[in-house]
C-alpha cells in the first residue's frame, strides 16, 4: 500500500463521477425494467465487456480459475459486492429521489474505518474516526429531513440504501484479502459469478416483460450501468483498494453525492432542498478531516 498521490486522487474523482451518474440512470432504468432486471442486466453487460477486454484481447484473465477450487471467492465478491449492493439500492430507490441516494452512500467512510481496521492494515487515527462521524453526521440529517419532516421517503428505503453502501464496504474488505489476484482478475470474475446467480431471475423477468412498453432511454441507461458504473468503475475501485487501501478509496462515498446530486438536477430536475445542502457540507468536512488522518499516517 502507498500513500496516494495526484494520480490516485484524479482516479478517485473521475470514479465518483462515473458513480454518482448511476443514480439518475437507476430511475431511468426503473421507468420499464424491474430491480433484477436491472441488477442482472447490469452485471450481464459488466460480464461480457471484461471478457471481451481482459480474456480475449489482453489475454489478462484466466477463466479456467472461474470453476477452480478457489472459485468460492469469486463467488463471494460477486453475491456481496454486485449482487446485493446493486439489488438493494434498487429497492431503496423506489421510495426516494436519485440525489438522497446518492446522499445517504456518504456512510461508506464509516463502515469502512471500522471493517478496515479490523481486518486490513488499514488502521485509523483520531482526524480518520472524526472524519468518518462527521460524514455519518449527514445521513442523520437527511434521514430527519427525509424521513420525518418532509416525509419524501421511508426509513426502509433508508435502510436498503444504506446496507447497500455497507455491502460494497465488506466486498471491499474480501477485495483487499485476496491481493494474490490481479484487479482484472477478480473484477471479471466475480462480476460473471455476480450475473450467473442473477441469471434466473432476469430470464423470469425479462420472460414476462411487454418490450413494447420498454423506453429506449431505460435501455440505454441500463447498458451505461453496465460498462461504465459497473465494470469500468470497478475497476478503478479495485485498483484504489490495492495501492491505496480501502478507507482512502471508500472517501469516493464522499464524492459520490455533490455528482449524484448534479445529475439528478440535470437530468430529472430534482429539488435541493437546504437540509440536503446543509448535509453536504457536512460530507465535505468529513472528507477534508478524514484527509488530515492520511497526512499524520
Amino acid at each position: 500500500m502507498k500513500k496516494p498521490d495526484k494520480y490516485s486522487f484524479f482516479l478517485l474523482i473521475i470514479l465518483s463521477a462515473i458513480w454518482g451518474s448511476a443514480f439518475f440512470n437507476y430511475k431511468v432504468t426503473l421507468e420499464s425494467y424491474d430491480i433484477f432486471t436491472l441488477s442482472g442486466g447490469r452485471l450481464f453487460f459488466a460480464a461480457i465487456f471484461l471478457i471481451v477486454i481482459y480474456s480475449f484481447l489482453l489475454k489478462k484473465v484466466d477463466l479456467r480459475l472461474l470453476f477452480s477450487n478457489k472459485f468460492y471467492i469469486f463467488f463471494l465478491i460477486g453475491l456481496i459486492n454486485y449482487v446485493l449492493p446493486f439489488s438493494l439500492i434498487a429497492f431503496g430507490m423506489k421510495g426516494m429521489s436519485s440525489g438522497l441516494a446518492a446522499l445517504l452512500m456518504s456512510a461508506g467512510p464509516f463502515y469502512a474505518i471500522i471493517f478496515g481496521h479490523i481486518f486490513t492494515k488499514d488502521k485509523f487515527n483520531k482526524y480518520k474516526l472524526f472524519g468518518s462521524i462527521t460524514g455519518f453526521l449527514s445521513i442523520v440529517v437527511l434521514v430527519y429531513d427525509q424521513v420525518y419532516l418532509s416525509k419524501l421517503t421511508n426509513i426502509k428505503s433508508v435502510l436498503f440504501v444504506m446496507s447497500a453502501s455497507l455491502s460494497y464496504i465488506i466486498g471491499g474488505v474480501l477485495i483487499e484479502k485476496n491481493k494474490k489476484y490481479s484487479n482484472e482478475t477478480i473484477a471479471s470474475l466475480s462480476m460473471i459469478w455476480g450475473a450467473i446467480i442473477l441469471f434466473p431471475l432476469l430470464f423470469f423477468e425479462l420472460y414476462k416483460l411487454d418490450f413494447s412498453s420498454v423506453k429506449f432511454e431505460s435501455t440505454l441507461s441500463i447498458i451505461y450501468l453496465g460498462i461504465f458504473s459497473t465494470a469500468m468503475a470497478f475497476m478503478m475501485r479495485a485498483k484504489l483498494i490495492f495501492d491505496n487501501g480501502l478507507v482512502f478509496m471508500s472517501q469516493v462515498s464522499f464524492l459520490i453525492p455533490i455528482f449524484g446530486l448534479f445529475f439528478s438536477w440535470l437530468f430529472l430536475n430534482e429539488n435541493f432542498t437546504f437540509n440536503m445542502f446543509y448535509s453536504l457540507l457536512l460530507i465535505i468536512l468529513g472528507l477534508f478531516i478524514l484527509q488530515k488522518g492520511y497526512r499524520k499516517t
